[in-house]
């Protein structure tokens, strides 16, 4: 076998006997060969290197089997013995997570800064204060990776971004590279919003589904894709971008959504906290309704409470609201026919009604067997979605179920 296809399935086994070892632990070495189907000196030298770099250990002597026998030593996945750290950038602040192995919260930290800062002065604090917060030289160097989730479209190959509305000034700055020289150690970067469809996926809603589509609304919308277990980028990477598509085929206009609708020509435009705020403004100082919202004072946190206080003039454009974002989910399900779709974002987290009326429009589809079947729900992370989703671009190997048949993999390199 050529050396290098020898390191190719060491490297392989490997990760299964970690995830065996996690999943399943505490566990015998015999017990791990007979679920990958290989020997157990094989097992047996594997074990050895993991335990030479701490990554498993041993805890004691199990149950012997019903033949009897020695009683079997156990090994445990040791998940404090690496770290992962996760960045979520946005406009004026970083949000920073670093977990063990098994995405275990450890600490959280934000750094804040102001219009105008330099990339590079925002990095050097964001690595400060992931030192500050470790606050040890050898855990530093446990650090198995960090993953940064950024806004806009990412040029993966320079690790940098390709194009941003909110950081212009960070498009081209090689990021990866900066973070790389200062931590020492191996950098991800990638989409916000896909970014957070990874964290849903692996620790929030989508933990049941491979099929996922996350819709994410805030000041604009994004959606990330997983298909089959995998993020899905496309060619240009820029897969997901459905705040892009038209509306006017799709029947909103201003007889049926009077409120909310002010001519807009795509979903990005009408579906943000920003609009349903300043629609809202309008539809107080021009509606006779009776309302409980100050014309003063609109923002979506008084549009909520207004709202679950039984003001019909907030619920309206909260029920208009989840209708137009059921429009487009009907779209999303008709396209890629997921088995799970969840929304996220700031109206989705404050109005339940969203994503109760989301739901609806979106059954009412006329086609009816993938309406039915999906299931639509919220995303469950909250705020910890982007830095959960980062660390798990670092954690991906010991997540991501095998990706070579082992069986297969032999009868093409080894001879008959």
């Amino acid at each position: 076998m050529k050396k290098s296809n020898f390191h190719f399935v060491r490297q392989i086994n490997e990760i299964s006997v970690l995830r065996i070892v996690r999943d399943e632990g505490p566990i015998s070495r015999s017990e791990v060969a007979r679920k990958m189907g290989v020997s157990k000196v094989i097992i047996g030298g594997i074990v050895k290197r993991l335990i030479e770099t701490r990554i498993l250990f041993e805890i004691g002597k199990g149950q012997s089997t019903v033949q009897g026998g020695r009683r079997p030593v156990m090994l445990q996945f040791n998940a404090d013995a690496g770290l992962a750290v996760g960045i979520e950038v946005h406009l004026h602040r970083a949000n920073i997570l670093i977990t063990n192995m098994n995405a275990e919260i450890l600490h959280e930290g934000t750094v804040n800064f102001k219009d105008n800062t330099s990339p590079q002065s925002i990095l050097k604090r964001i690595v400060k204060n992931i030192e500050k917060l470790v606050d040890d030289d050898e855990k530093m160097s446990s650090v198995l990776g960090v993953g940064v989730a950024l806004p806009g479209l990412m040029e993966y190959e320079t690790g940098s971004i390709l194009s941003s509305h909110s950081l212009k000034a960070w498009e081209g700055y090689p990021i990866r590279t900066f973070l790389e020289d200062k931590l020492d150690t191996k950098v991800y970067i990638e989409n916000d919003v896909k970014t957070i469809t990874l964290g849903e996926y692996h620790w929030g809603a989508g933990q049941d589904a491979k099929n996922v589509v996350y819709i994410w609304l805030g000041e604009g919308i994004g959606a990330g894709i997983i298909i089959n277990g995998d993020i899905y980028r496309g060619i240009t990477s820029s897969a997901g971008e459905v705040g892009y598509t038209e509306i006017s085929a799709r029947g909103i206009n201003r007889g049926r959504f009077p409120i909310l609708y002010q001519g807009q020509h795509r979903f990005g435009e009408i579906l943000t906290t920003r609009n349903l705020e300043l629609s809202m403004l309008e539809a107080v100082n021009a509606n006779g309704k009776q309302t409980l919202l100050n014309k003063n004072d609109i923002n979506l946190n008084a549009i909520a409470t207004a709202s679950k206080k039984g003001d019909e003039l907030a619920q309206d454009a909260l029920k208009e609201f989840g209708q137009i974002l059921g429009v487009l989910v009907i779209s999303v399900i008709n396209l890629f026919n997921p088995e799970l779709i969840i929304l996220g974002g700031p109206v989705i987290d404050k109005c339940p009604y969203v994503l109760e009326e989301a739901t609806r429009k979106a059954k009412e589809d006329v086609l009816l067997v993938p309406a039915e079947i999906v299931k639509i729900r919220a995303g469950a992370l909250k705020n910890r979605a982007g830095t959960l989703g980062a660390v798990g671009m670092v954690l991906q190997d010991l997540f991501k179920p095998p990706i070579v048949n082992l069986a297969t993999y032999r009868s093409l390199i080894l001879p008959g």
